[in-house]
């Protein structure tokens, strides 16, 4: 069983990574004969949900398995190799089990990494995807290619492992159920079913498995659901595209959950108060073109705390989406209020503590952090109203400051003129430069840079203290201060160049590397072979996400209904 599991989990992550949609027909309207309809085994009181109601075009699928197809590449120039490592190993003589099931799963993907190869074994690049929870234990539903071919890869693969698995039979229907030997110890099984159009799987308590089987398996569809009219909906209201969405209902999750566990009144009362805070989460894809992909994550919050939320966001300009810059971050909270808000909520719950035996740590975490909210705080911590970066190089040093940069930065202040007078009354080469708003950046003294060669200048705005890092980024230093605010309700968002994002990571590995003086041979001597292939697989992903990759945006916004996460990524 143990290989059974193994087997059909690594097959599951290949359909779950290339699902998105196949047919010509379209999910918005009821499909019409022939067409696979998935959202019509979704029972109408799920408490999640998430399907696309369109199929991906053609053209946008092949963009990108183009983009990808060297990752692909690599990863089959680097397959024999690994085959060959696992029959040096051990493989076919019954030692090590795990061997045999990995090489008969390699040989079966051997030069198959492509999409004629991988619907050759019944896997569909664009099948239609529902995930959704048959009370709260998660169902997912795949259409196939051919199910017929998905079916002979399975049991040729455990062939070729000399693994023993055979199929259950409940009226008719067949299905594997993966769970451990002792049902006592884990409780829950795994179910597979490949039927006539599409992958299923679940996973529930096997006491259950007389009562789930049927509605699993397909032999009992609901009367009446719900679900494209509930995705159309939420769509429509928010701007989704058919491509993708779903929906989590809080409430009528919580409740699935504590069916299955003995919970007192009291602690069904106080977990459904705190529910009611995030009564709903919703997500979509807002926009999927060849060169784009954007989401948008939703938590509604009751309108007296949503307005709470939007009280805290200070009014200062935010991350352009569009910068030429390397990174360009902005985060805008008003740290005073904040402290307020996050007082008055420890409060509340010290005055009134949670009766349920479940939640005493959380009125432990509030008294601590009532304790500490109370002790007074640093006036420039109470005056803080938010923070920018734009930079369009730099080089990170682990242990000293930064050995180069270039760009701008502005620390967003109630009064600046008071901290810098605060600040040159501590710092004596600060105390002979005259920065005030609306002057000229003046040049920071040599003695200041944390190195030598650092150029750098500041200046003032009425609500802003800015600094120009690099010789000639003073010019722009004006113009950024007095940026118009953004979006109103966005305290935090970001854009950055995927590229040299990539270029910063690879940069600080080695440089843990050499501080730290890591020696992989070393601690890794009898996984050194396979270590080096993965190794291998991840820097030909990387480089080839290099050649494709342009720029990551991303913000998180408070607003009425609650709070929004988006995110957009761009390719070349």
């Amino acid at each position: 069983m143990t290989h059974l599991r193994f087997i059909l989990l690594l097959l599951t992550a290949s359909l779950v990574l290339g699902a998105c949609s196949k047919d010509e027909e379209t999910f918005s309207s009821p499909p019409g004969a022939g067409a696979i309809d998935l959202l019509a085994y979704v029972p109408a009181d799920t408490p999640y949900l998430l399907a696309n109601l369109d199929p991906i075009p053609e053209d946008i699928l092949d963009s990108y398995l183009e983009k990808v197809q060297p990752v692909l590449d690599a990863m089959q120039q680097h397959l024999s190799q690994v085959r060959a490592d696992l029959e040096a190993s051990g493989s076919g003589n019954s030692s090590d089990p795990a061997n045999d099931v990995a090489q008969s799963l390699l040989s079966e993907l051997d030069g198959k990494l492509n999409r004629v190869g991988m619907e050759s074994m019944g896997f569909d690049l664009r099948a239609h995807k529902v995930i959704y929870g048959h009370g709260a234990f998660p169902v997912i539903r795949l259409g196939l290619s051919d199910a017929t071919l998905l079916r002979a890869t399975i049991l040729r693969v455990m062939e070729n492992a000399g693994v023993t698995a055979p199929e259950r039979d409940f009226q008719g229907v067949r299905y594997w159920r993966v769970s451990d030997d002792d049902p006592e110890e884990v409780p829950v099984g795994m179910y597979i079913a490949i039927l006539e159009d599409h992958l299923a799987i679940s996973l529930w308590p096997l006491t259950t498995e007389a009562e789930r089987l049927p509605a699993f398996l397909g032999l009992e569809k609901p009367a009446d659901s719900t679900a494209r009219q509930r995705l159309a909906r939420l769509n429509k209201t928010h701007g989704y595209t058919a491509y993708g969405s779903g929906i989590l209902d809080t409430h009528r999750f919580i409740d699935e959950v504590m069916q299955h566990a003995s919970l007192s009144p009291v602690c069904v009362s106080e977990i459904h108060q705190m529910a009611d805070n995030a009564p709903m989460m919703t997500m979509g894809v807002q926009e999927l073109t060849a060169t784009a992909v954007a989401m948008q994550y939703r938590v509604e919050t009751p309108n007296a705390l949503a307005k709470q939320l939007m009280g805290l966001v200070s009014e200062i300009p935010v991350a352009k989406a569009l910068s030429e810059r390397a990174l360009e971050f902005a985060l805008g909270l008003k740290f005073g209020p904040l402290r307020d808000f996050l007082l008055e909520k420890a409060t509340a719950i010290v005055t009134a503590p949670y009766e349920c035996e479940h939640l005493a740590e959380l009125n432990l975490n509030a008294r601590n952090a009532q304790q500490k909210l109370t002790e007074a705080m640093p006036p420039f911590l109470n005056n803080f109203r938010g923070v920018r970066v734009s930079l369009d190089k730099f080089n990170p040093g682990l242990q000293s400051a930064p050995e180069e940069a270039r760009g701008v930065m502005a620390l967003h202040v109630e009064q600046p003129q008071m901290l810098v007078g605060m600040a040159q009354m501590f710092v004596p080469d600060l105390s002979e430069l005259a920065i005030t708003p609306g002057d000229p950046p003046v040049q920071l003294p040599q003695s200041m840079m944390p190195e030598p060669g650092i150029v750098a200048h500041a200046a003032m705005s009425a609500t802003a203290i800015g600094i120009a890092l690099g010789a000639g980024e003073e010019e722009s230093l004006p113009e950024f201060l007095e940026e118009k605010s953004g979006p109103e309700g966005m305290f935090l968002s970001a854009s950055y160049d995927m590229r040299a994002y990539l270029e910063y990571t690879d940069m600080l590995t080695d440089s843990v590397k050499t501080a730290y003086d890591v020696d992989i041979k070393d601690e890794m001597d009898d996984r050194s072979h396979r270590s080096q292939h993965t190794d291998e697989i991840r820097q030909a992903a990387a480089d080839a996400f290099r050649k494709i990759a342009d720029r990551s945006t991303s913000s998180v916004s408070f607003k009425k209904d609650g709070v929004v996460i988006e995110s957009r990524v761009t390719f070349k």
